[in-house]
């Protein structure tokens, strides 16, 4: 190049001290009243915004959801039990004189089943 670079201000200035991923610490200078440079937080409004919705929790795994969730499989499993405990009924559309069709838990339940 023919010209002198006047480059001493921005070797003077301080750096940032965030940690890059490799471990050592950035060489980017930090911005001016900032201890961070633009890429790691310094520049206005950098950072998550207030109110971030990325971070809202559903309540899909709290303990009270949890609980829940376990007491109604516990309320089918009982019910699914007592049906298969009942005595065996005739169809309403079955013939008269046969008797209609039975109910067998023996091959209908699957709790049955898994017993057997």
């Amino acid at each position: 190049m023919s010209h002198a670079r006047n480059t001493c201000a921005m070797r003077t200035s301080r750096r940032c001290g965030a940690q890059t991923r490799n471990g050592d610490a950035c060489r980017a200078p930090a911005l001016r009243g900032r201890m961070r440079c633009r890429m790691h937080g310094g520049a206005w409004g950098s950072g998550a915004p207030d109110g971030n919705s990325n971070a809202l929790k559903h309540g899909y795994f709290t303990s009270e959801a949890i609980e829940e969730r376990r007491f109604v499989r516990t309320i089918l499993a009982e019910a699914e039990h007592l049906l298969c405990q009942l005595p065996a009924q005739p169809e309403a559309d079955g013939n008269p004189r046969t008797g209609g069709t039975h109910f067998t838990p023996e091959q209908n339940c699957p709790s049955a089943i898994n017993k057997s």
